[in-house]
């Protein structure tokens, strides 16, 4: 019902909006330069480190979508993420919208990191993006190493165009007198495009509620999607990369359903870490899971091909895992 109210309330507002609002003053400047990319690289020991923005000229609001990436070699591990998202969930003057870090991959005879970020901001001028820091251990020598390697900052316009077509802008007029009749037909007007309007989102509403199934219990959703993977016949094919990648794919998204964790978003080590600090697996379901994904991370990144009945024995680990930790009916007490 809460709902329902804040449609009707939405539809009012918009409907009042378009009533009320004068006639649009501004518009993008036709000779304006077209945005390009910009980035910056740097490089310390063995790790480079480059940070790429899609546009070196947005305008207030506009979404700005920043990806860091490392390369190092097979022996150093980077620590992720990259660049650590504040609790205000600001960097400098731009607001983190959307914040991706992905598993780590293999990039020729290098190993890449990386993360994805989505800024915007309502400052104008010229602006500048933080340079971020890459914290590495080289474990290529008898002497384990630590190190960091930073960049410089991003340099960006930031663009009002409200300011800069202020120019165009005409005076506003004297008041003008507008007669009472006019206002008894808005009125009339607008409270037939109210009622309409809500009648119309209270049956969206109604029509939407009944078509959208409730959704499946984790448990049977994921059996249900090995039932399809298995039918594909994959594995038959020795298309090993892409069976592996979805049969993680289908645990991981069950473990975040079931428990809360949130596998889909966290490389292998930070997964079992995260496992390890949590008491919602038993240490033999830590020890299989852990075994499991790592034979997984070697075909999906290091092109390991097994055989086809150990990627048969793999899709029944995962329907054994799930049928050992869907959730069980609780135990009712029996009245004399």
């Amino acid at each position: 019902m809460s709902r329902l109210l804040n449609h009707i309330l939405l539809a009012r507002l918009l409907v009042m909006m378009l009533l009320l609002a004068p006639p649009a003053a501004c518009s993008r400047p036709a000779d304006a330069p077209p945005p390009s990319p910009s980035e910056t690289t740097a490089t310390r020991g063995p790790v480079e480190l480059t940070v790429t923005i899609d546009s070196d000229t947005i305008e207030t609001g506009t979404p700005l979508t920043m990806e860091l990436r490392a390369l190092a070699p097979l022996d150093v591990e980077i620590t992720m993420p990259l660049l650590e998202v504040p609790d205000d969930v600001m960097i400098a003057d731009f607001h983190v919208l959307e914040n991706e870090v992905r598993p780590d991959y293999p990039d020729g005879e290098r190993r890449a990191w990386t993360q994805r970020m989505v800024l915007d901001t309502f400052e104008t001028g010229s602006l500048q993006l933080p340079g971020a820091t890459a914290r590495f251990t080289d474990r290529r020598g008898e002497i384990e190493v630590a190190g960091t390697v930073t960049t410089d900052p991003l340099e960006l316009t930031v663009r009002s165009f409200v300011d800069e077509d202020s120019a165009g802008l005409r005076d506003i007029r004297g008041p003008v007198a507008i007669p009472l009749t006019t206002w008894g037909l808005w009125l009339l007007v607008g409270g037939v495009l109210l009622l309409g309007s809500g009648l119309v989102v209270r049956q969206v509403v109604r029509r939407r509620e009944r078509s959208v199934p409730p959704p499946l219990p984790p448990h049977i959703l994921a059996q249900r999607q090995l039932d399809a993977l298995e039918s594909e016949g994959l594995l038959e094919r020795r298309c090993f990369q892409p069976y592996y990648v979805r049969l993680t794919d289908i645990l991981r998204h069950y473990i975040e359903g079931r428990f809360g964790m949130l596998a889909p978003t966290r490389t292998t080590p930070e997964f079992l870490d995260d496992m390890r600090s949590s008491d919602a697996l038993l240490a033999p379901q830590q020890d299989q899971l852990g075994g499991f994904l790592r034979i997984a991370d070697l075909v999906k990144f290091a092109r390991h091909e097994p055989a086809v009945d150990e990627g048969e024995e793999a899709l029944h680990m995962a329907r054994t895992f799930i049928v050992d930790t869907e959730p069980r009916p609780e135990p009712t007490e029996e009245t004399d």
